[in-house]
């Protein structure tokens, strides 16, 4: 569960987690021995991991979202070219089988590529 309230200008949000009893174990010893406290420990790893996760560039890859943009504008093409060109729609299905072909490949490399990221 989130909850958010406006603290000043900062807009503070609270977050509910339900964690198993080890790790609960874990976090509560962890927070005893630097003297802080569980919420402040908490706050300080998913900071952390943030900043590592945009560091290693596990954020969607621009490559990735440029190569799903072409194939939105290729379909968009191959619909334009069905309703605007005599024969259009006979001479597409014709080509539509190994373009098809093309982008399933396609999407399969660039999710194959976002996997390699989010796994590093």
């Amino acid at each position: 569960m989130i909850s958010a309230q406006r603290s000043g200008r900062a807009i503070q949000v609270q977050v509910k987690a339900r964690i198993a009893r080890p790790q609960r174990d874990e976090l509560k010893s962890r927070a005893r021995k630097l003297h802080v406290s569980v919420s402040h420990l908490l706050r300080s790893l998913i900071a952390r991991e943030l900043e590592a996760n945009l560091d290693a560039g596990s954020l969607p890859d621009e490559s990735a979202i440029r190569e799903m943009a072409i194939l939105v504008a290729v379909e968009l093409v191959v619909k334009l070219q069905e309703a605007t060109i005599p024969g259009g729609i006979t001479r597409s299905r014709q080509l539509l089988d190994s373009a098809a072909r093309a982008a399933m490949a396609r999407i399969e490399m660039v999710e194959a590529s976002l996997m390699r990221e989010t796994k590093r």
